[in-house]
């Protein structure tokens, strides 16, 4: 078996999914490991916004998208300190056991926190949050800058689910699925493969989305507490698929080159402080985390926007429901893209693939801020028959759900392909901190610009010119790094060639 050399593809099969049949073995399972992960994130992140919409208690006199002003002071002044917690958890545990036990650990504690949120946090919402009179003598002297800090803090349960859920989605994906594929997909699967993942994974995002749709009607007790239990089981099964994969298919010399997994020369290991310092000090893990601070900054700009012009068009089950279409939108556009993205991914260079994110991001976030602005300056004004506020979040839904499709299928696999050419060591905690750090530093910059802005005057749309400006700056800083990093990637891509060759 080993040196015969696979059948090439026909040329449907290399565009569609250019796999060999022996490689399912590997492949499928890869994927699947994907899918969980990815269901798992998107059902906690449709009901974690949810709950903040719909199951908080506000003060009195709030503003009609105040909801929504929690949810970027939630990403400020909670999701980054727990980020930065987060990766330092992270690197003690890479430091004292092995990856696999990190893995283990990781989803192991996020699904005791779903199991404990299900089963008493949750049925226990009413009492355990503050009321809204108790609120308003909290918040009475302290300065508007920090009332949204403070009815966060009264609504502790949701917010807590609101903050474990987005760090289960940098973590789970970023850290653990992407640093499990870096190290274990070969050279001549990576273009292959890592483009693909996300055609079977995204199918995942599809039914989360249907859940979400169909579970979460009333948000009783019972459907919560059912949808927590369905999160506790697939993490099981995870952790199932993630032992088969080490156990049964990276001991095939087939899916795995020995040359992987010799013993490498002990180096000194980085302290936590050093993983961080190296998101500062390192240029190309600074432009990698210039990436991802631009995709989390435009992408929460335009989202808290949408969710705003959401809930004026939209209420209780009309909200859930589109709440749930975003995310199966997403599924079903990221498979599409991946169809096509893969085939770019293995065609054009790694400049020309990911450039196409912020490219989206500058094009279709110009259509939907434009729809928003006339809606703000023409009241009641109608576009085609259908008002400009329907007719502005419907684009809104789409544009959401483009962008994250091709986040998922280009952005993603561009960006862990950048993290390649590092040596080991330096990667696992240089990536680390540049997504958890970064991706935290994107959408938190974002928040506190806006915590900012509703300090002077509450309501997102009050400052929509100012968001549209910052939106764009940010879209063409992130293409400009984009540019800066291509002939740095490929430089050290060619050195790790030559390095490979020699060996």
């Amino acid at each position: 078996m080993e040196g015969a050399k696979p059948k090439e593809f026909s040329k449907l099969q290399a565009f569609i999914f250019p796999i060999h049949k022996y490689e399912l073995k590997k492949f499928l399972p890869m994927s699947f490991l994907m899918f969980f992960i990815l269901f798992i994130y998107t059902l906690v992140r449709d009901m974690k916004d949810i709950f903040v919409q719909y199951h908080t208690n506000l003060w009195d006199g709030a503003p009609k998208d105040a909801s929504t002003q929690l949810i970027s002071a939630l990403k400020v002044w909670y999701v980054m300190p727990v980020a930065f917690l987060a990766v330092m958890i992270f690197t003690k545990l890479i430091d004292k056991f092995d990856a696999k036990k990190t893995f283990y650990i990781i989803v192991s504690s996020f699904m005791v926190f779903y199991a404990i949120f299900g089963f008493i946090l949750y049925p226990n919402l009413k009492s355990l949050e503050m009321s809204t009179q108790a609120i308003n003598g909290m918040i009475s002297g302290a300065p508007a800058f920090f009332h949204t800090f403070l009815v966060c803090a009264a609504n502790w349960p949701v917010s807590i689910f609101y903050v474990i859920s987005e760090i289960w989605g940098t973590l789970a994906i970023s850290s653990l699925f992407w640093q499990f594929a870096n190290d274990t997909t070969m050279k001549s699967e990576v273009k292959r493969f890592f483009g693909l993942f996300s055609l079977v994974g995204n199918i995942g995002v599809v039914i989360a989305g249907l859940t979400i749709k169909n579970a979460l009607k009333d948000a009783s007790v019972n459907n919560v507490r059912m949808l927590m239990v369905a999160v506790v089981v697939i993490g099981a099964i995870i952790l199932s698929i993630y032992r088969y994969i080490n156990e049964k298919i990276l001991t095939d010399e087939r899916f795995f080159d020995p040359s992987q997994v010799k013993a490498k020369k002990k180096k000194a290991k980085v302290s936590i402080m050093e993983g961080i310092k190296i998101l500062f000090t390192n240029k190309y893990f600074l432009l990698i985390s210039l990436l991802v601070i631009g995709y989390g900054m435009a992408v929460n700009f335009s989202e808290v926007v949408m969710k705003a012009q959401m809930k004026m068009a939209f209420a209780g089950q009309q909200y859930t429901d589109m709440q749930g279409n975003i995310s199966v939108f997403t599924g079903i556009f990221t498979i599409f893209v991946t169809l096509f993205g893969a085939n770019i991914l293995r065609r054009c260079k790694w400049k020309t693939t990911a450039i196409a994110t912020p490219l989206l991001f500058l094009v279709f976030g110009s259509i939907f801020f434009a729809l928003s602005l006339y809606n703000k300056y023409v009241p009641s004004a109608t576009i085609f028959g259908m008002p400009a506020l329907l007719l502005a979040v419907w684009f809104g839904v789409i544009q959401n759900a483009l962008v994250k499709s091709v986040k998922y299928s280009l952005f993603d696999t561009t960006k862990s392909m950048a993290y390649i050419p590092i040596d080991p060591d330096t990667r696992t905690k240089g990536q680390a901190a540049v997504e958890v750090i970064g991706g935290r530093a994107g959408k938190a910059g974002a928040a506190f610009i806006q915590q900012i802005m509703f300090g002077f005057m509450p309501g997102i749309m009050n400052h929509a010119l100012t968001v549209v400006a910052i939106y764009t700056g940010t879209v063409l800083a992130w293409i400009a790094a984009v540019c800066s990093l291509s002939p740095k990637y490929e430089k050290a891509k060619a050195e790790m060639e030559k390095a490979a060759a020699a060996a």
